[in-house]
Protein backbone atom coordinates (compact mmCIF):
# COMPACT_ATOMS: atom_id res chain seq x y z
CA UNK A 1 0.00 0.00 0.00
CA UNK A 2 2.79 2.40 0.96
CA UNK A 3 4.79 1.48 -2.15
CA UNK A 4 1.78 2.07 -4.40
CA UNK A 5 1.10 5.41 -2.71
CA UNK A 6 4.71 6.46 -3.28
CA UNK A 7 4.41 5.51 -6.94
CA UNK A 8 1.27 7.60 -7.25
CA UNK A 9 3.01 10.56 -5.66
CA UNK A 10 5.83 10.23 -8.18
CA UNK A 11 3.30 10.56 -11.02
CA UNK A 12 1.76 13.59 -9.33
CA UNK A 13 5.16 15.23 -8.93
CA UNK A 14 5.97 14.60 -12.59
CA UNK A 15 2.63 16.15 -13.55
CA UNK A 16 3.68 19.25 -11.63
CA UNK A 17 6.81 19.51 -13.79
CA UNK A 18 4.48 20.65 -16.55
CA UNK A 19 3.23 23.37 -14.20
CA UNK A 20 6.70 24.96 -14.24
CA UNK A 21 6.93 24.57 -18.02
CA UNK A 22 7.09 28.39 -18.53
CA UNK A 23 10.46 28.56 -16.73
CA UNK A 24 11.93 25.41 -18.26
CA UNK A 25 14.86 26.21 -20.62
CA UNK A 26 13.99 25.44 -24.25
CA UNK A 27 16.78 22.87 -24.43
CA UNK A 28 15.02 20.59 -21.92
CA UNK A 29 11.35 21.30 -22.68
CA UNK A 30 10.86 17.64 -23.62
CA UNK A 31 12.20 16.29 -20.31
CA UNK A 32 8.81 16.27 -18.46
CA UNK A 33 7.28 14.26 -21.31
CA UNK A 34 9.99 11.61 -21.16
CA UNK A 35 9.94 11.32 -17.36
CA UNK A 36 6.15 11.05 -17.17
CA UNK A 37 6.04 8.45 -19.93
CA UNK A 38 8.70 6.25 -18.30
CA UNK A 39 7.11 6.47 -14.83
CA UNK A 40 3.68 5.71 -16.30
CA UNK A 41 4.90 2.37 -17.62
CA UNK A 42 4.58 1.01 -14.07
CA UNK A 43 0.84 1.74 -14.09
CA UNK A 44 0.02 0.12 -17.44
CA UNK A 45 -3.12 -2.01 -17.33
CA UNK A 46 -3.99 -3.54 -20.71
CA UNK A 47 -7.61 -3.97 -19.58
CA UNK A 48 -8.20 -0.22 -19.38
CA UNK A 49 -6.77 1.07 -22.67
CA UNK A 50 -8.85 3.83 -24.24
CA UNK A 51 -8.19 3.07 -27.91
CA UNK A 52 -10.66 5.65 -29.16
CA UNK A 53 -9.06 8.40 -27.08
CA UNK A 54 -5.58 7.38 -28.19
CA UNK A 55 -6.41 7.28 -31.90
CA UNK A 56 -8.38 10.51 -31.81
CA UNK A 57 -5.82 12.54 -29.87
CA UNK A 58 -2.75 11.19 -31.70
CA UNK A 59 -4.40 11.23 -35.14
CA UNK A 60 -2.34 14.17 -36.40
CA UNK A 61 0.92 12.32 -35.74
CA UNK A 62 -0.41 9.24 -37.54
CA UNK A 63 -1.26 11.41 -40.56
CA UNK A 64 2.25 12.91 -40.44
CA UNK A 65 3.65 9.38 -40.35
CA UNK A 66 1.67 8.35 -43.43
CA UNK A 67 2.88 11.46 -45.26
CA UNK A 68 6.44 10.04 -45.17
CA UNK A 69 5.42 8.01 -48.23
CA UNK A 70 5.89 11.10 -50.40
CA UNK A 71 8.94 12.51 -48.58
CA UNK A 72 11.75 13.82 -50.78
CA UNK A 73 14.10 14.55 -47.89
CA UNK A 74 13.79 11.79 -45.28
CA UNK A 75 16.33 13.40 -42.95
CA UNK A 76 14.31 16.62 -42.75
CA UNK A 77 11.02 14.74 -42.49
CA UNK A 78 12.29 12.64 -39.59
CA UNK A 79 13.48 15.77 -37.75
CA UNK A 80 10.01 17.26 -38.16
CA UNK A 81 8.48 14.03 -36.83
CA UNK A 82 10.84 14.11 -33.85
CA UNK A 83 9.60 17.60 -32.93
CA UNK A 84 6.01 16.33 -33.22
CA UNK A 85 6.62 13.13 -31.25
CA UNK A 86 4.76 14.51 -28.21
CA UNK A 87 1.55 14.35 -30.28
CA UNK A 88 1.88 10.56 -29.94
CA UNK A 89 3.66 10.16 -26.60
CA UNK A 90 1.38 12.35 -24.49
CA UNK A 91 -1.91 10.71 -25.61
CA UNK A 92 -0.20 7.32 -25.23
CA UNK A 93 0.67 8.23 -21.64
CA UNK A 94 -2.82 9.38 -20.65
CA UNK A 95 -5.08 7.10 -22.68
CA UNK A 96 -3.04 3.89 -22.41
CA UNK A 97 -0.64 3.93 -19.48
CA UNK A 98 -2.55 6.19 -17.08
CA UNK A 99 -6.09 5.62 -18.30
CA UNK A 100 -7.09 3.99 -14.98
CA UNK A 101 -5.12 6.46 -12.85
CA UNK A 102 -7.29 8.75 -10.69
CA UNK A 103 -5.79 12.16 -10.01
CA UNK A 104 -6.94 14.06 -6.94
CA UNK A 105 -8.81 17.34 -7.08
CA UNK A 106 -5.97 18.66 -4.95
CA UNK A 107 -3.34 17.95 -7.61
CA UNK A 108 -5.45 19.85 -10.13
CA UNK A 109 -5.55 22.88 -7.84
CA UNK A 110 -1.82 22.66 -7.09
CA UNK A 111 -1.03 22.33 -10.80
CA UNK A 112 -3.04 25.43 -11.70
CA UNK A 113 -1.62 27.56 -8.88
CA UNK A 114 1.94 26.42 -9.62
CA UNK A 115 1.51 27.26 -13.30
CA UNK A 116 0.34 30.77 -12.37
CA UNK A 117 3.30 31.26 -10.03
CA UNK A 118 5.88 29.95 -12.54
CA UNK A 119 4.41 32.14 -15.30
CA UNK A 120 4.55 35.14 -12.96
CA UNK A 121 8.18 34.34 -12.16
CA UNK A 122 8.89 34.43 -15.89
CA UNK A 123 7.12 37.80 -16.10
CA UNK A 124 9.04 39.27 -13.17
CA UNK A 125 12.38 38.07 -14.57
CA UNK A 126 11.43 39.55 -17.94
CA UNK A 127 10.66 42.95 -16.42
CA UNK A 128 13.91 42.95 -14.43
CA UNK A 129 15.92 41.95 -17.50
CA UNK A 130 14.28 44.69 -19.58
CA UNK A 131 15.14 47.31 -16.93
CA UNK A 132 18.74 46.07 -16.77
CA UNK A 133 19.20 45.83 -20.53
CA UNK A 134 17.36 48.91 -21.71
CA UNK A 135 15.85 51.80 -19.74
CA UNK A 136 12.08 51.95 -20.20
CA UNK A 137 11.41 54.50 -22.93
CA UNK A 138 8.18 55.42 -24.65
CA UNK A 139 9.53 54.82 -28.14
CA UNK A 140 10.30 51.19 -27.30
CA UNK A 141 6.58 50.55 -27.00
CA UNK A 142 6.40 51.25 -30.72
CA UNK A 143 9.16 48.82 -31.73
CA UNK A 144 10.07 45.16 -31.30
CA UNK A 145 12.88 45.98 -28.87
CA UNK A 146 11.23 44.51 -25.77
CA UNK A 147 10.30 41.35 -27.68
CA UNK A 148 13.92 40.86 -28.71
CA UNK A 149 15.18 41.48 -25.17
CA UNK A 150 12.90 38.80 -23.71
CA UNK A 151 13.86 36.36 -26.46
CA UNK A 152 17.54 36.82 -25.59
CA UNK A 153 17.05 36.56 -21.81
CA UNK A 154 19.57 34.07 -20.32
CA UNK A 155 18.22 30.66 -19.28
CA UNK A 156 14.54 31.71 -19.51
CA UNK A 157 14.61 33.32 -22.98
CA UNK A 158 11.46 32.46 -24.94
CA UNK A 159 9.89 33.32 -28.27
CA UNK A 160 7.36 36.13 -27.64
CA UNK A 161 4.42 34.14 -29.02
CA UNK A 162 4.98 31.14 -26.76
CA UNK A 163 5.77 33.31 -23.75
CA UNK A 164 2.49 35.15 -24.35
CA UNK A 165 0.65 31.84 -24.54
CA UNK A 166 2.05 30.72 -21.17
CA UNK A 167 1.04 33.98 -19.53
CA UNK A 168 -2.43 33.96 -21.12
CA UNK A 169 -3.09 30.46 -19.82
CA UNK A 170 -2.02 31.65 -16.36
CA UNK A 171 -4.59 34.47 -16.59
CA UNK A 172 -7.34 32.00 -17.55
CA UNK A 173 -6.29 29.71 -14.71
CA UNK A 174 -6.60 32.58 -12.23
CA UNK A 175 -10.17 33.40 -13.27
CA UNK A 176 -11.02 29.70 -13.11
CA UNK A 177 -9.78 29.54 -9.52
CA UNK A 178 -11.65 32.74 -8.72
CA UNK A 179 -14.90 31.43 -10.14
CA UNK A 180 -14.54 28.10 -8.33
CA UNK A 181 -13.79 29.99 -5.09
CA UNK A 182 -10.48 28.26 -4.44
CA UNK A 183 -9.18 31.28 -2.51
CA UNK A 184 -10.26 30.89 1.09
CA UNK A 185 -7.95 33.60 2.47
CA UNK A 186 -8.05 37.20 1.28
CA UNK A 187 -4.24 37.34 1.24
CA UNK A 188 -4.11 34.49 -1.28
CA UNK A 189 -6.63 36.20 -3.52
CA UNK A 190 -4.75 39.52 -3.39
CA UNK A 191 -1.44 37.79 -4.16
CA UNK A 192 -2.83 36.02 -7.23
CA UNK A 193 -4.55 39.21 -8.42
CA UNK A 194 -1.18 40.98 -8.34
CA UNK A 195 0.51 38.10 -10.18
CA UNK A 196 -2.22 38.13 -12.83
CA UNK A 197 -1.87 41.90 -13.36
CA UNK A 198 1.89 41.43 -13.81
CA UNK A 199 1.26 38.70 -16.39
CA UNK A 200 -1.18 40.93 -18.26
CA UNK A 201 1.40 43.71 -18.28
CA UNK A 202 4.05 41.47 -19.83
CA UNK A 203 1.54 40.17 -22.40
CA UNK A 204 1.04 43.77 -23.51
CA UNK A 205 4.81 44.40 -23.47
CA UNK A 206 5.35 41.38 -25.73
CA UNK A 207 2.68 42.74 -28.11
CA UNK A 208 1.85 39.44 -29.80
CA UNK A 209 -1.19 40.67 -31.69
CA UNK A 210 -3.09 37.41 -32.06
CA UNK A 211 -2.59 36.50 -28.41
CA UNK A 212 -3.75 39.91 -27.18
CA UNK A 213 -6.86 39.86 -29.38
CA UNK A 214 -7.68 36.29 -28.39
CA UNK A 215 -7.21 36.69 -24.63
CA UNK A 216 -9.13 39.94 -24.47
CA UNK A 217 -11.94 38.49 -26.61
CA UNK A 218 -12.31 35.52 -24.26
CA UNK A 219 -12.07 37.70 -21.14
CA UNK A 220 -14.62 40.11 -22.61
CA UNK A 221 -17.09 37.26 -23.14
CA UNK A 222 -16.34 35.95 -19.64
CA UNK A 223 -16.97 39.31 -17.93
CA UNK A 224 -20.09 40.13 -19.94
CA UNK A 225 -21.54 36.69 -19.25
CA UNK A 226 -20.81 37.05 -15.52
CA UNK A 227 -22.75 40.32 -15.20
CA UNK A 228 -26.38 40.16 -14.17
CA UNK A 229 -27.24 43.87 -14.39
CA UNK A 230 -27.42 45.84 -17.63
CA UNK A 231 -25.44 48.70 -16.13
CA UNK A 232 -22.56 46.35 -15.30
CA UNK A 233 -22.66 44.94 -18.83
CA UNK A 234 -22.49 48.49 -20.21
CA UNK A 235 -19.55 49.38 -17.95
CA UNK A 236 -17.74 46.19 -18.99
CA UNK A 237 -18.20 46.94 -22.69
CA UNK A 238 -16.98 50.53 -22.27
CA UNK A 239 -13.95 49.38 -20.26
CA UNK A 240 -12.87 46.83 -22.85
CA UNK A 241 -13.52 49.32 -25.67
CA UNK A 242 -11.27 51.85 -23.93
CA UNK A 243 -8.52 49.24 -23.53
CA UNK A 244 -8.81 48.26 -27.21
CA UNK A 245 -8.59 51.88 -28.40
CA UNK A 246 -5.56 52.49 -26.19
CA UNK A 247 -3.78 49.39 -27.52
CA UNK A 248 -4.44 50.20 -31.18
CA UNK A 249 -3.51 53.86 -30.70
CA UNK A 250 -0.31 53.52 -28.67
CA UNK A 251 1.17 50.21 -29.76
CA UNK A 252 2.71 50.09 -33.21
CA UNK A 253 2.23 46.35 -33.68
CA UNK A 254 -1.45 46.55 -32.80
CA UNK A 255 -1.91 49.71 -34.84
CA UNK A 256 -0.68 48.10 -38.04
CA UNK A 257 -3.69 45.78 -37.97
CA UNK A 258 -6.06 48.68 -38.64
CA UNK A 259 -3.79 50.64 -40.97
CA UNK A 260 -4.81 50.50 -44.68
CA UNK A 261 -1.13 50.73 -45.69
CA UNK A 262 -0.55 47.29 -44.16
CA UNK A 263 -2.71 45.63 -46.80
CA UNK A 264 -2.18 47.81 -49.87
CA UNK A 265 1.40 46.75 -50.61
CA UNK A 266 4.06 44.47 -49.17
CA UNK A 267 6.01 46.12 -46.35
CA UNK A 268 8.80 43.95 -44.88
CA UNK A 269 8.82 46.15 -41.76
CA UNK A 270 5.30 45.14 -40.75
CA UNK A 271 4.59 41.62 -39.48
CA UNK A 272 0.97 41.74 -40.62
CA UNK A 273 2.03 42.68 -44.16
CA UNK A 274 4.53 39.83 -44.13
CA UNK A 275 1.76 37.45 -43.10
CA UNK A 276 -0.40 38.54 -46.02
CA UNK A 277 2.36 37.51 -48.43
CA UNK A 278 2.91 34.23 -46.61
CA UNK A 279 -0.80 33.41 -46.71
CA UNK A 280 -0.88 34.17 -50.43
CA UNK A 281 1.92 31.69 -51.04
CA UNK A 282 0.29 29.11 -48.78
CA UNK A 283 -3.05 29.23 -50.59
CA UNK A 284 -1.30 28.89 -53.95
CA UNK A 285 0.66 25.86 -52.77
CA UNK A 286 -2.46 24.18 -51.38
CA UNK A 287 -4.35 24.65 -54.66
CA UNK A 288 -1.63 22.77 -56.50
CA UNK A 289 -2.02 19.64 -54.35
CA UNK A 290 -5.10 20.01 -52.10
CA UNK A 291 -5.91 16.41 -51.17
CA UNK A 292 -2.70 14.78 -49.90
CA UNK A 293 -0.29 17.74 -49.58
CA UNK A 294 3.50 17.59 -49.86
CA UNK A 295 4.49 15.54 -46.83
CA UNK A 296 5.61 16.54 -43.35
CA UNK A 297 9.02 17.62 -44.63
CA UNK A 298 7.88 19.27 -47.86
CA UNK A 299 6.04 22.37 -46.64
CA UNK A 300 9.04 24.66 -46.18
CA UNK A 301 10.53 23.73 -49.54
CA UNK A 302 7.31 24.68 -51.31
CA UNK A 303 7.08 27.94 -49.39
CA UNK A 304 10.69 28.80 -50.26
CA UNK A 305 9.99 28.26 -53.97
CA UNK A 306 7.13 30.76 -53.71
CA UNK A 307 9.13 33.23 -51.61
CA UNK A 308 11.91 33.23 -54.21
CA UNK A 309 9.51 34.85 -56.70
CA UNK A 310 8.22 37.42 -54.23
CA UNK A 311 10.85 38.66 -51.77
CA UNK A 312 14.44 37.88 -50.80
CA UNK A 313 13.54 38.82 -47.23
CA UNK A 314 10.88 36.12 -47.06
CA UNK A 315 13.25 33.59 -48.60
CA UNK A 316 16.14 34.47 -46.29
CA UNK A 317 14.04 34.23 -43.10
CA UNK A 318 12.40 30.94 -44.14
CA UNK A 319 9.04 31.89 -42.67
CA UNK A 320 6.59 29.09 -42.00
CA UNK A 321 2.89 29.49 -42.84
CA UNK A 322 2.09 31.32 -39.57
CA UNK A 323 -1.20 29.44 -39.57
CA UNK A 324 -1.46 25.95 -38.11
CA UNK A 325 -4.36 24.98 -40.35
CA UNK A 326 -2.51 26.02 -43.50
CA UNK A 327 0.63 24.23 -42.30
CA UNK A 328 -1.25 20.96 -41.78
CA UNK A 329 -3.00 21.31 -45.14
CA UNK A 330 0.26 21.87 -47.03
CA UNK A 331 1.83 18.86 -45.30
CA UNK A 332 -1.07 16.41 -45.36
CA UNK A 333 -3.73 17.98 -47.58
CA UNK A 334 -7.40 18.40 -46.78
CA UNK A 335 -7.39 14.87 -45.37
CA UNK A 336 -5.01 15.91 -42.59
CA UNK A 337 -6.93 19.14 -41.99
CA UNK A 338 -10.16 17.15 -41.61
CA UNK A 339 -8.54 14.76 -39.12
CA UNK A 340 -7.17 17.67 -37.07
CA UNK A 341 -10.52 19.45 -37.23
CA UNK A 342 -12.28 16.34 -35.90
CA UNK A 343 -9.79 16.20 -33.01
CA UNK A 344 -10.43 19.85 -32.08
CA UNK A 345 -14.20 19.56 -32.50
CA UNK A 346 -14.36 16.40 -30.39
CA UNK A 347 -12.25 18.00 -27.65
CA UNK A 348 -14.54 21.03 -27.60
CA UNK A 349 -17.69 18.90 -27.66
CA UNK A 350 -16.36 16.73 -24.83
CA UNK A 351 -15.55 19.77 -22.70
CA UNK A 352 -19.00 21.28 -23.23
CA UNK A 353 -20.78 17.98 -22.64
CA UNK A 354 -18.90 17.42 -19.37
CA UNK A 355 -19.25 21.10 -18.37
CA UNK A 356 -15.47 21.35 -18.24
CA UNK A 357 -15.22 25.12 -18.60
CA UNK A 358 -11.45 25.27 -18.24
CA UNK A 359 -10.91 22.78 -21.07
CA UNK A 360 -13.45 24.67 -23.19
CA UNK A 361 -11.46 27.89 -22.80
CA UNK A 362 -8.18 26.10 -23.56
CA UNK A 363 -9.53 24.55 -26.78
CA UNK A 364 -11.08 27.83 -27.97
CA UNK A 365 -7.94 29.79 -27.07
CA UNK A 366 -5.63 27.54 -29.04
CA UNK A 367 -8.06 27.10 -31.95
CA UNK A 368 -8.10 30.87 -32.42
CA UNK A 369 -4.32 31.16 -32.15
CA UNK A 370 -3.89 28.43 -34.76
CA UNK A 371 -5.24 30.97 -37.28
CA UNK A 372 -2.07 33.05 -36.99
CA UNK A 373 0.68 30.78 -35.63
CA UNK A 374 2.27 27.35 -36.23
CA UNK A 375 2.12 26.55 -32.53
CA UNK A 376 2.63 22.82 -33.06
CA UNK A 377 5.89 23.34 -34.94
CA UNK A 378 7.90 23.96 -31.77
CA UNK A 379 8.21 21.89 -28.61
CA UNK A 380 7.25 24.93 -26.52
CA UNK A 381 3.88 24.85 -28.27
CA UNK A 382 3.13 21.24 -29.06
CA UNK A 383 4.04 19.78 -25.63
CA UNK A 384 1.96 22.15 -23.53
CA UNK A 385 -1.04 22.05 -25.89
CA UNK A 386 -1.35 18.27 -25.97
CA UNK A 387 -0.56 17.93 -22.26
CA UNK A 388 -3.32 20.36 -21.25
CA UNK A 389 -5.84 18.76 -23.62
CA UNK A 390 -5.09 15.20 -22.47
CA UNK A 391 -4.69 16.04 -18.77
CA UNK A 392 -7.90 18.03 -18.39
CA UNK A 393 -9.87 15.84 -20.80
CA UNK A 394 -8.91 12.38 -19.58
CA UNK A 395 -7.75 12.79 -15.99
CA UNK A 396 -10.30 11.41 -13.53
CA UNK A 397 -10.21 13.92 -10.70
CA UNK A 398 -11.27 12.13 -7.53
CA UNK A 399 -12.48 14.30 -4.67
CA UNK A 400 -11.88 11.39 -2.27
CA UNK A 401 -8.24 11.06 -3.29
CA UNK A 402 -5.99 13.15 -1.04
CA UNK A 403 -2.65 12.32 -2.64
CA UNK A 404 -0.29 15.28 -2.54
Amino acid sequence: MIIRRNKRNIINILILLFAIFPIFPNSIKGLPVILLFVASLFFFDKRSINWRGLLLNSSLFLIYLISLIQAQDYSLSLRKLETSLSILVIPLTFFVLLNSFNFSIKIKEIFIKTFIISSSLFSLCSIVFICITEPVKYYLWRTDKYRNIITEMPFLGQHPIYASIFLSLAVFFFFYLLKKQYFKAITGRVLFIILTLINLLVIIILSSKAVIITIFSILFFFFVQAQKKRLNVFVTIITFLFIAIALFAYNRRMGELVSPDTYQKFNPELSTSIRMEIYGCSYGIIKSRPIIGYGVGGAQRQLSLCYASKSNMLLFNKFNTHNQYLDITIKTGLIGLLVFGIFLASSLASSIRNKNQLLTVIVIFYSMLFLTENILSRQSGVILFFFLICFFKNANFDSQNNDL
